[in-house]
C-alpha cells in the first residue's frame, strides 16, 4: 500500500491534448443534447425509447468523461501503465487480481444472470459490447474522481476507499433507481432479485476493486473490473440497439422490475 496519491494534484491545461478534449466533448454533449430535446418535443413523455436511451447513455458517458479530466483522472491515465512490470511477479498481486476477476464475472456472469430477463430482445453485439465498453469507463472514471477528492485529505487510501464506497455506491445507486434503470437501461429486473444482486455482485466488485486500488495502485485494473461488469450486465440484458424495428417505443417501466410471477417472456 503507497502513501502517494494515484490521482496526482495536477494544473488543468497543462498539455495540448486538453482544450481540444474539452472543447470536443463540450461539442459532443450539445449535439447529443439537442437531438433529445428534438425527440422529447416530438415523442411522448412516460415511455421507453431507445433511441432516447442512446442519448441519455451518451450525455452522462461524456459527462462523466469531463469531470475525469477536471479530477485529473484521465491525465494519470494517459501516463500509468495498465500494470506495472514488477506486480507481475508478485504473488499477492497475482492472487489478489485473479480473486477479483472471478468474483465479477461470478457475480455478474451467475449472480446477476439469473436476475435479469432481456423479454426476447435481440442481442445486437456490434453495438451492445461497444456500449458497456463505454460505460465500463464512464463509470469507473467517475467513481475514481470521487476516490481523488477522498484521497487528496491526506487520511490514506484506506479512507479514500471506505469513502468513494459510501459516497460513489449511493450516488450509483439512486442514479439507477432513478433515472439510468427506466430512461436508459430497458425492462430487464426481476424484483425479487434485486436485494441479491446487490449483496452479491454490486457490493462484492466496488469492496474488492476499490480494496485492490488502496492496495496496489492500479486504477486501470479497477477501471477494466467496472468495464467487465457492465459489458456482461448490457450482454445479458440484450441492450437494444438504436435503429430499427428494436428501437419501438415501449411503456415505461419500473426501474425495480417485475415479480417473477409476471414474467412470461424469456
Amino acid at each position: 500500500m503507497t502513501s502517494e496519491l494515484i490521482i496526482p494534484v495536477r494544473v488543468l491545461f497543462s498539455e495540448p491534448w486538453e482544450i481540444r478534449f474539452v472543447l470536443g466533448s463540450l461539442a459532443v454533449l450539445l449535439v447529443l443534447g439537442l437531438s433529445l430535446f428534438r425527440l422529447n418535443r416530438r415523442r411522448p413523455t412516460g415511455v421507453y425509447d431507445p433511441q432516447r436511451a442512446w442519448l441519455r447513455a451518451g450525455l452522462y458517458f461524456f459527462t462523466c468523461f469531463l469531470v475525469s479530466w477536471a479530477a485529473g483522472v484521465m491525465p494519470t491515465l494517459r501516463s500509468v501503465p495498465v500494470v506495472r512490470p514488477d506486480q507481475l511477479s508478485d504473488p499477492l498481486w497475482l492472487a489478489c487480481t485473479a480473486a477479483l476477476t472471478v468474483v465479477i464475472l461470478f457475480g455478474y456472469g451467475v449472480i446477476w444472470r439469473k436476475g435479469t430477463v432481456s423479454y426476447g430482445r435481440p442481442l445486437v453485439l456490434v453495438v451492445v459490447i461497444p456500449f458497456g465498453i463505454a460505460w465500463g469507463f464512464a463509470t469507473g472514471e467517475l467513481l475514481l474522481s470521487i476516490w481523488s477528492i477522498f484521497e487528496k485529505t491526506g487520511l490514506g487510501p484506506v479512507a479514500a476507499a471506505v469513502g468513494t464506497f459510501l459516497v460513489g455506491g449511493t450516488l450509483n445507486g439512486l442514479w439507477h433507481a432513478k433515472y439510468w434503470d427506466s430512461r436508459v437501461s430497458p425492462d430487464h429486473n426481476i424484483l425479487e432479485s434485486n436485494q441479491k444482486k446487490i449483496l452479491l455482485a454490486h457490493f462484492p466488485n466496488l469492496i474488492l476493486s476499490l480494496g485492490h486500488l488502496a492496495l496496489f495502485a492500479n486504477p486501470y485494473v479497477f477501471i477494466l473490473g467496472q468495464v467487465v461488469a457492465l459489458t456482461i450486465s448490457v450482454l445479458v440484458m440484450h441492450f437494444p440497439p438504436f435503429w430499427g424495428p428494436a428501437s419501438a417505443i415501449l411503456p415505461q417501466h419500473n426501474p425495480e422490475g417485475r415479480p417473477r410471477a409476471d414474467i412470461t417472456r424469456p
